[in-house]
């Protein structure tokens, strides 16, 4: 079977590695980092908190456990299972809404939510969708805290480069910002060999930045990390790397 490549940031690996089997031909390959932003709480007080991802709600109620007291009164919306697991184990009032991406929990939103609460939405500098501006734009009060922000690593020994782009591989995205450091980091090497990578990635939004690049992308079935995964093990099996079984 092919190499396949994960390109998640290293910081996610204690999460990862419960998905990703090192005893196939795995390489780990981080092309981003995650710098985290001290965040800028509202004035207003919060009734609703929206959050799309583990790492939001575990930064969020790390630097907020001033307040923990007037958290535990307001309620936590998110459409993660993931997150909402965590959800539950804090003892936070959880509710999930079973929707697969950013934009159609933004719809759903919209679409529920009587105009009235403070809702607070921590969320990374460059979210996948503008959760909050869509929101707003229906007169709902949505303050955005940025958490964190994904920035491209820019340095590899040449080592390292010589194994990423030695053997054809299926390269493994799971955000747009990952596929422009990707991009940009084989293209400092040399641009014929995008034909060496297949890539497999993880939503439509992240599909969209991948074409163009490469000359075969394929979409995960579910935007999950297990999803990605899967699809990226399907596509590994399928082709053959030549000399190797």
């Amino acid at each position: 079977m092919k190499r396949i490549i994960w390109t998640r940031p290293a910081e996610d690996w204690a999460q990862d590695q419960k998905i990703v089997k090192l005893d196939l031909p795995v390489l780990r390959f981080p092309v981003t980092k995650q710098v985290c932003i001290p965040p800028q709480l509202p004035p207003k007080p919060c009734e609703v908190v929206l959050l799309t991802s583990r790492k939001a709600a575990e930064g969020f109620l790390g630097q907020t456990a001033s307040i923990r007291d007037q958290l535990h009164k307001a309620e936590f919306v998110t459409f993660g299972m993931e997150t909402y697991k965590f959800l539950v184990s804090q003892n936070l009032k959880a509710r999930l809404i079973p929707v697969q991406n950013g934009k159609d929990f933004a719809h759903t939103l919209a679409a529920e939510m009587k105009k009235g609460p403070v809702v607070w939405f921590p969320r990374p500098a460059e979210p996948a969708f503008a959760i909050g501006d869509h929101l707003r734009a229906h007169n709902l009060e949505v303050h955005d805290i940025e958490m964190y922000r994904t920035e491209p690593i820019k340095h590899f020994e040449p080592e390292a480069m010589k194994k990423l782009c030695g053997e054809p591989s299926v390269v493994c995205f799971a955000s747009p910002s990952t596929v422009k450091a990707f991009v940009d980091l084989i293209r400092s090497q040399d641009e014929a060999r995008f034909y060496k990578f297949t890539a497999v990635v993880i939503g439509g939004t992240t599909l969209t930045s991948a074409q163009g690049y490469f000359p075969d992308v394929f979409q995960a079935a579910h935007p999950t990390l297990q999803s990605l995964w899967d699809k990226a093990l399907e596509i590994a099996r399928q082709e053959t790397t030549p000399g190797k079984e």
